[in-house]
């Protein structure tokens, strides 16, 4: 029996036929949280509903649901609103031997980045400089730092929140030896970094949309034997080598050559729309 069904059947004398077919197929954990996205149709009897998630699953505490997107240039869930159990956002969520621990009303989590996170780690070789452009709370560093032999990491987050979220992370991962937190936007503060002598073996562009408006302060990294980009973006899944003709035209332009070394498509977000990751390798001209 699916868990839907079981939702369904505890519910089966309190929601109508049309409203139990509105269940959601599935739902998200972090920690001990559970996080529900509800058809607008379910919200009057939301709270009866989360009680049958916290009912059927005694170990969690807490029900939330999520009733928004996330926006902005802070990249914040817009709607996370408390349904029922303990009102206490703040969740350590383990995973790859990393915690992370956060307010699930100010930052965003994404589960279906899971295997991403833990690829990129095994990417890394010894003595790696990596740079970790809009580095949020550590998704991506706090795994290469914790299983890799990387030999220094810039995390780079301009929102206040999660800095001071990465911040404690990189603490209680024992970190602290392997990534320099920077609180900042990723255009001054990679130059700033080239400009210290600082040049990278790989550069991590982790973010929504495409941020295409910093490669070429991104480029300014490149070692003279070559730097891979991670660039990522969301595209139809046939087009997606456009993607990589807008880094090239931006590499062309600042006298840079680049070579698409391979690219996978990480998660669905919609009818033939893709999170793609493309792997670029780039050298100066």
């Amino acid at each position: 029996m699916t868990f839907k069904k079981k939702v369904a059947e505890k519910l089966n004398n309190i929601l109508s036929v049309e409203e139990l077919s509105l269940l959601p197929r599935g739902f998200q954990t972090l920690g001990s949280i559970i996080i529900l996205k509800l058809n607008p149709k379910l919200l009057e009897k939301q709270k009866i509903i989360g009680q049958a998630y916290l009912d059927l699953l005694p170990k969690m505490r807490s029900v939330y649901a999520n009733k928004g997107r996330v926006i902005g240039s802070f990249r914040e869930p817009e709607n996370i609103e408390f349904l029922v159990g303990e009102d206490n956002p703040i969740v350590e969520h383990k995973e790859h031997g990393i915690k992370y621990r956060f307010n699930i009303k100010k930052i965003m989590f994404s589960q279906g980045n899971l295997n991403e996170r833990r690829f990129l780690a095994t990417l890394v070789t010894k003595g790696e400089i990596v740079v970790d452009m809009f580095a949020g709370m550590g998704y991506f560093s706090l795994p290469i730092a914790k299983h890799s032999d990387v030999g220094q990491i810039y995390s780079i987050e301009l929102n206040p929140t999660s800095y001071k979220t990465l911040l404690e992370n990189i603490k209680i991962n024992h970190l602290e030896e392997k990534i320099i937190a920077i609180n900042g936007d990723c255009k001054r503060e990679v130059l700033e970094l080239s400009i210290s002598g600082i040049r990278a073996d790989r550069v991590i562009m982790g973010v929504f949309p495409a941020p295409k408006d910093y490669v070429k302060e991104a480029l300014s990294l490149t070692k003279e034997e070559g730097t891979i980009f991670h660039y990522e973006g969301i595209v139809e899944k046939e087009t997606y080598i456009s993607l990589f003709k807008e880094f090239e035209e931006i590499c062309q332009k600042e006298q840079f050559n680049c070579k698409l070394e391979s690219h996978r498509f990480v998660k669905s977000y919609g009818p033939n729309l893709f999170h793609i990751v493309l792997d670029i390798f780039v050298r100066k001209n």
